[in-house]
C-alpha cells in the first residue's frame, strides 16, 4: 500500500474495493495464487481449481477446508461434489438441497453443503443432534483447544450417543457423524478466523492483479515467509511480465524498489552482503553522488 502511495500519490483503501470484482475471482480461480496469503500452497491451488471461490463467503470455506479437522473428517471431497452439483442444478433454474446424515443438521450444515468445516458447527452439529445443553457445548469447545483432544473428544461418545437416541437419531448415524466431530481434535478454524483470513486473501489477490509491481517488491522485502523461495517468486513474476532488475550500486537501495514498473532488486539481497553493508553502500552514494569506478566503490 506505501509503494502504490509512492507511486499514485494516494494509498488504496483496502476496506474500500470491490470485494465482488469478477476478474479478480477469475485470477484465483485459475490457481494463479503464488504469494497469496492462505490460498498459495499446492493444496490450496488445486482446491481453489475445483472449487472456483466467486464471494468472500466461498473464500472463508476455502481458507478452512485445507485443514486437518475436514480433512481426517472427510469433508473435503464431499463438499466439491455437491458444489458442483448445486451450480449445475442453479445453471438449469433448479433449487439445490444437500444431502445430510439426517435432518436436524439441516440448519448447522446448509451452509457447507452438509458437512462441518468450520469448528463452530462441531457445536452446533453435538446441539442440534444429540441435544447437548450449553454446558456440554462448552466443555467439548474446551476439549478441541487442547493437547490430547481427540481423547478428550472421544469421552463424549456416551453422551453424544444416548442424546442422539432421545432425538430418534439411529446409532449408526450418531456414530459416522461423531467421528467427523472427532476429526476436529486435528484442528480447524471457527468461521470468524476463516472469514478473516478469506478477506485478507481477497485482499492480497487484489493487491496482486491490480498493483502486481508493487505486490512483488513488498513480498520480496518480506522474505522468508509463505511456501516459496525467492527464486520461484521471481519465476512467477515474470511470468507475469514483471521484469526483475539485477542489483545495481547506483540504482539500488538497500531493499526491493519499484522503478519504472520493474522491481529493482535491493543490495541487502547480495550473497555475503548484509543490511549494514548495503546500506553503507546507500549512504555513501547518496553523500558523495554514483559511484564512478570499481576502485571508487571499492
Amino acid at each position: 500500500v506505501e509503494l502504490i502511495a509512492r507511486r499514485e500519490g494516494v494509498p488504496p483503501d483496502l476496506s474500500r474495493i470491490d470485494f465482488t470484482d469478477t476478474a479478480v475471482y477469475d485470477h484465483i480461480c485459475a490457481g494463479d495464487t503464488v504469494g497469496l496469503f492462505q490460498i498459495e500452497s499446492r493444496a490450496q491451488i488445486q482446491m481453489i481449481r475445483r472449487t472456483r471461490p466467486r464471494n468472500l463467503e466461498d473464500l472463508a470455506v476455502e481458507v478452512a477446508i485445507v485443514r486437518p479437522g475436514p480433512i481426517v473428517g472427510g469433508a473435503v471431497n464431499p463438499y466439491v461434489r455437491r458444489r458442483e452439483a448445486r451450480r449445475h442444478a442453479l445453471e438449469r433454474g433448479l433449487s439445490y438441497a444437500p444431502p445430510l446424515e439426517h435432518p436436524l443438521l439441516r440448519e448447522a450444515l446448509d451452509e457447507t453443503l452438509g458437512v462441518i468445516i468450520f469448528q463452530d458447527q462441531v457445536l452446533q452439529v453435538c446441539q442440534a443432534l444429540a441435544g447437548f445443553d450449553a454446558g456440554q457445548a462448552e466443555a467439548l469447545r474446551r476439549a478441541m483447544s487442547r493437547r490430547r483432544s481427540r481423547e478428550l473428544l472421544e469421552g463424549f461418545w456416551e453422551a453424544f450417543r444416548m442424546g442422539a437416541a432421545r432425538n430418534g437419531v439411529p446409532e449408526p448415524v450418531a456414530q459416522r457423524v461423531f467421528e467427523q466431530v472427532v476429526a476436529f481434535s486435528e484442528f480447524g478454524f471457527p468461521k470468524s478466523h476463516a472469514a478473516a483470513f478469506g478477506l485478507l486473501a481477497y485482499q492480497s489477490a487484489w493487491l496482486y492483479h491490480y498493483h502486481p509491481v508493487e505486490y512483488y517488491t513488498a513480498l520480496f522485502n518480506n522474505q522468508p515467509m509463505g511456501f516459496y523461495s525467492l527464486d520461484a517468486l521471481g519465476r512467477d513474476a515474470a511470468r507475469h511480465d514483471v521484469k526483475i532488475l539485477l542489483p545495481d550500486v547506483n540504482a539500488s537501495d538497500v531493499w526491493c524498489t519499484v522503478e519504472s514498473s520493474q522491481v529493482r532488486v535491493g543490495l541487502g539481497f547480495i550473497r555475503e552482503w548484509n543490511e549494514e553493508h548495503a546500506t553503507a553502500v546507500v549512504e555513501e552514494r547518496e553523500r558523495h553522488g554514483p559511484y564512478r569506478s570499481l576502485g571508487d566503490l571499492v
